[in-house]
């Protein structure tokens, strides 16, 4: 059943700052390793997120002077920025870290896209060592020097691509996976220039585990319902499936590969989101759960201690010259003690919005045409606890904005 938020309500408005919100940029050129403009290159920044993923921010594509620039950029220390063009035979390298500040200039970085390397190609021929069956569902790490990505060979052969397109002239360390199987590691010799290479492995099936157990709150009372989504410590793409606790909040993940499992949890109709699981540096947060599943197989039964109840923050942003309410929402929430971890609401309607208990974080509220609000600093709330904020908002102009 749905807690209703209406325990205690607390209102602010914030009044603006003679230093307006706003948005950074990014401005820069891609060069080679002679230091030479490399245009049509195509340039990504995305933000490192708190679960170790990445969330696009933007891009775009060099133009004749290799010059780029990226416009509506959140300020914030935590971004990475690569370029890239197989076409042109230059991959994809390590991203470069980069800090983006606003109000000022854009940040300017000069990217190094490395020296141009001739393509090659790999097909795969894999098999079960026991049965000699075909497996094609494969995802395959491959990593030569700098260069270092993941293939996703399966989807690749669904959607009719018979090859992987890797850097030549370099050695290459491949590691072939399938669901169910060890990995196979194998390390291979250069490949020229336009080179079409077939790698032939078997993989070995591996004793499979389970992770069993019991879902419950502070309380230690049963929650039912609640999602359960077990990750591998590294990603290693496995797409385990997450499963639903039943009506006394027992749960059950099967066919796990050894290793090291940390367990995420959302149920929003009882409270409980992802957003806040893991934040580190809040005592009163429940501690991320990490599991091992031996390598020997079997089960291990644990108890997920979800920790409290969030509370609810009912957003309300303003046009701050007319005092018109203003509708689709982007509400951003982030850990106040590290900006990596949060998560992100789309409201097309005002509605409350479900934040952690027990934890200090920050807010940033967006709307179309709009510049990012301040980030907003919100101290622990309690469990169901009702917090009413009132959000100005200025309009973008068009250029003042990366000016300014």
């Amino acid at each position: 059943m749905r807690l209703l938020p209406v325990t205690v309500v607390a209102s602010i408005i914030l009044v603006p700052l003679a230093a307006r919100s706003q948005m950074g940029c990014l401005r820069g050129v891609v060069v080679d390793d002679a230091g030479q403009p490399l245009p049509r290159m195509h340039v990504g920044v995305a933000e490192r997120t708190w679960d170790g993923g990445q969330k696009p921010v933007g891009g775009t594509v060099t133009d004749n002077s290799g010059a780029f620039e990226i416009d509506d950029v959140p300020p914030g220390t935590h971004y990475e920025l690569g370029a890239s063009n197989d076409s042109l035979v230059y991959p994809s390298r390590l991203p470069q870290p980069i800090s983006v500040t606003a109000p000022g200039p854009c940040t300017t970085i000069t990217y190094n896209a490395g020296t141009r390397v001739g393509a090659a190609k790999l097909t795969f021929k894999v098999t079960d060592a026991a049965t000699n069956k075909p497996i094609t569902d494969l995802k395959v790490h491959a990593a030569a020097g700098a260069w270092s990505t993941w293939l996703p060979v399966g989807d690749m052969l669904r959607a009719g691509v018979p090859y992987a397109q890797v850097p030549s002239s370099s050695n290459l360390h491949v590691e072939i996976t399938a669901k169910g199987y060890s990995p196979a590691i194998l390390d291979l010799p250069a490949i020229k220039p336009g080179e079409v290479r077939e790698v032939v492995a078997q993989l070995h099936a591996e004793a499979l585990g389970c992770i069993t157990g019991t879902a419950v709150d502070d309380s230690f009372a049963p929650v039912n319902n609640t999602l359960i989504d077990a990750r591998r410590i590294p990603d290693a793409g496995d797409g385990y499936n997450p499963v639903h606790a039943d009506e006394n909040g027992r749960f059950r993940l099967d066919r796990l590969r050894h290793g090291d499992y940390d367990l995420y949890f959302e149920n929003e109709a009882e409270g409980f989101s992802r957003v806040w699981v893991g934040w580190v540096n809040q005592p009163g947060l429940a501690k991320l759960l990490r599991v091992t599943v031996p390598a020997t197989g079997g089960c291990k039964t644990v108890t997920l201690n979800m920790g409290s109840r969030g509370a609810w923050l009912d957003v309300v942003a303003i046009d701050a010259d007319t005092q018109q309410q203003l509708s689709k929402l982007t509400i951003t929430v982030e850990n106040s003690k590290n900006g990596r971890q949060g998560g992100t609401s789309n409201l097309p309607e005002p509605q409350p919005v479900l934040v952690p208990s027990h934890a200090s974080f920050t807010v940033h509220v967006r709307a179309e045409g709009y510049r990012v609000s301040d980030p907003i600093h919100i101290e622990p709330l309690n469990p169901d606890e009702k917090k009413e904020l009132t959000v100005p908002l200025r309009r973008r102009s068009t250029t003042a904005d990366n000016t300014l």
